[in-house]
């Protein structure tokens, strides 16, 4: 397997340090586009997405110490800085932003620390799960379909293992996703898991009855 120029062993997949250097995979016109975070107009119309798609549930205590809300601006942003980020952005037919999701494939500093977890991106091929998110259309089939075009993508660039956090509410839909719980612990009085998804199993975990 090739990592931008780097060659490693058939089947071993890289430390995070060398994601950095990797290209990204072509992007087909159904696949989720990799937001050009170096763009400060794209950025602001993905912090505005993220911000509205969790500002309605009014958030508080430790969701408000995770990231970095601006309310004046009415944007949000992980506090990993975006040069060690792959985001992703699924735009509506008007342009706005409708889903997202981001990595940390940086490894220098960890989101999941602000809940006291510590995350193994040593482990080749891992990353941490910054966000994932729709604002406006909570389609299921639609918000199902961006999972795996993100996966997909990341497959590609040789990331196969994602962590990431989550309070008990969403927990259920997260386990659907394939998620195993690593670790619990309780912050303030609020329970905060964190997660573990094998990004190759892209499938989705329906209830008995769904089509």
């Amino acid at each position: 397997m090739t990592i931008g120029t780097v060659e490693l062993p058939e089947g071993e997949p890289p430390h995070p340090a060398l994601l950095l250097q990797a290209r990204p995979a072509a992007v087909a016109s159904d696949s989720a586009v990799v937001l050009d975070t170096g763009d400060p107009r794209a950025v602001a119309a993905y912090e505005r997405a993220f911000y509205e798609a969790f500002a309605a549930i009014r958030p508080d205590g430790l969701l408000r110490k995770l990231w970095i809300w601006d309310d004046e601006a009415g944007r949000l942003r992980s506090p990993v800085p975006y040069e060690d980020q792959i985001v992703y952005a699924d735009r509506g037919n008007d342009g706005s932003v409708r889903r997202g999701l981001a990595v940390n494939i940086g490894g220098r500093m960890q989101q999941a620390a602000t809940f006291g977890f510590v995350l193994p991106l040593e482990e080749p091929g891992s990353t941490e799960m910054l966000t994932f998110f729709a604002d406006g259309d909570h389609e299921l089939a639609h918000l199902i379909a961006f999972w795996g075009r993100c996966c997909r993508d990341l497959q590609s660039r040789g990331i196969v293992t994602g962590y990431g956090t989550a309070a008990r509410r969403p927990l259920p839909v997260y386990r659907r996703f394939g998620a195993q719980i690593v670790e619990r612990a309780e912050i303030d009085g609020e329970i905060r898991f964190l997660l573990r998804f094998d990004l190759r199993k892209t499938w989705f975990v329906r209830r008995t009855g769904e089509g």
